[in-house]
Formats: structure tokens, sequence, C-alpha cells
């Protein structure tokens, strides 16, 4: 009969016992299941450039254990290992919670630089569509604006130029392109478009040397000589002003 009674309940008794026998040897290595465990391996799996399994712990702190102390720092973690794993954007709404969810948290200062970032990383060649050069520029404005005194403020600027730069290129290539197909009066519209709107870059100084260019071909001698003495007379780029004074040289034969 006691036989009988350990054959009918042994499964269910050898369940108890495997399960039991994980804890124990869970609690003998000092595991304990809780926030603390997934972010600390997350920051192990970033280690080792494991970005995917980061994800999964970093998630997991943030959806599970929101009242955690830590889940601001998961947050920015988690929006960090989508931006290692060149998930640009899916790491700017990452980001973007850091700072929206947790505003005082210590990591929403660089979680909003980082958004911009993102941004910053999918600009493509100048040619190309500039949405996200220009969602760059506006995040980093922002983080300007909101941290003035951040560390970061110095390396957004840069980038910002650099980005304006981008943007005046592309204007300056479409009024070259316009040129080179003898379309002059949406040359001369790109060319002043560059100039207004990006004075300092270097892309003003060619788009005033492409203004004088058009009128030197439109005949029009007497302006396009002003336009090549902006640029002799100014501080720009050598070659260009060298440019400049050959046309000069060409305008005076017309004249």
């Amino acid at each position: 009969m006691v036989f009988e009674c350990m054959r009918k309940y042994s499964f269910p008794l050898v369940i108890i016992i495997f399960i039991a026998t994980g804890c124990a040897s869970a609690r003998n290595k000092g595991e304990v299941i809780d926030a603390q465990y997934y972010f600390d391996r997350g920051v192990e799996m970033m280690k080792k450039k494991d970005y995917v399994k980061a994800i999964t712990d970093f998630q997991t702190v943030v959806e599970s254990y929101s009242a955690s102390a830590i889940v601001d720092h998961a947050q920015f973690m988690l929006a960090e290992a989508h931006y290692m794993n060149e998930e640009y954007l899916v790491a700017a709404y990452e980001y973007e919670r850091v700072y929206t969810d947790y505003p005082s948290s210590l990591w929403a200062p660089e979680a909003q630089y980082k958004k911009a970032l993102c941004y910053y990383m999918e600009s493509p060649v100048s040619m190309l569509d500039q949405e996200n050069t220009l969602l760059a520029i506006d995040e980093f404005n922002r983080f300007i604006d909101n941290y003035p005194r951040n560390s970061l403020v110095s390396d957004a600027q840069k980038k910002i130029e650099e980005l304006t730069a981008k943007l005046a290129r592309k204007e300056y290539m479409n009024a070259e392109q316009y040129k080179k197909m003898k379309h002059y009066e949406a040359a001369l519209l790109y060319y002043r478009d560059v100039i207004d709107k990006y004075p300092r870059t270097i892309w003003a100084d060619y788009a005033i040397y492409g203004i004088g260019e058009v009128l030197f071909n439109q005949k029009e001698y007497e302006k396009a000589k002003e336009m090549f003495m902006r640029i002799v007379n100014d501080n720009v780029d050598m070659e260009l002003k060298n440019k400049a004074s050959r046309k000069l040289q060409e305008v005076e034969n017309h004249e």
C-alpha cells in the first residue's frame, strides 16, 4: 500500500524536488533575481557587445521593475544598446523616453544630446533628402537651450555647424546644376538662398562666385565684377580667391 502511494505521487514529488534544488542552487550562488540583477547582466552584455541580449535585460528592468530606483538608468542603457546596435531611430525614441518619463534623472541631459546624435548618424550625404539633418539640428539646438552649461554643448555646436554646411552644400549643388543647364534665373535663386540662409559657411562664398559666373555669362560685366571683387577682397579660401582674380581679368577684357 505504501509503495502504491509513493508511485502515485512520485512524478509531482520529482518536480517539487527539482524546483527546490534549483532555488537552493540559485541561493547558493548568491543570485537575487531583481532589477539590479537584470541591469548588471545587461551591462555585462554591453561589454561583450551582445547588444540584443543587453536590450532584453534593460527592457526587463523598465517593464517589470518600474518602481526601481535604477529604472531611469536602465531606460538610458536601453537606448544606448540600440544606439550601439546601430538602430539609431529606435534609439532616438528610447532616449526621448529618458527625459520625458524621468525629467529629473541625472541621465536626462545626455539622453537629449544623444537623441540629436541619433539623427546626426542618420543624416545622409548632401544630395539626398535632409529630413534627418534638419531634425538633428533642431534637437541639438533644443539641447543647448535646455542645458547651456553642459559639457557637451561645444560638441553640439560643432555638429550644428557641420550639418548646416551640409544643407548649404545641397543648395549650392542645386544652383550649380541649374547653371550648367543654363537656367540662370533658377541658379541665381539657389545661390542667393545659400548666401541668405547659410552666410557663415564656405558655400556662401562659393555662391557669391557662382553669381558672378552667371552674371558674366549674361554679359552683365559690371555686376559680375562686383561679385568677384567681393571674393578677392574677403578672407576666403585661397583657391576660390585665385579663381575670382582670374575671372576679374576676363571681365576687364570685356569692358
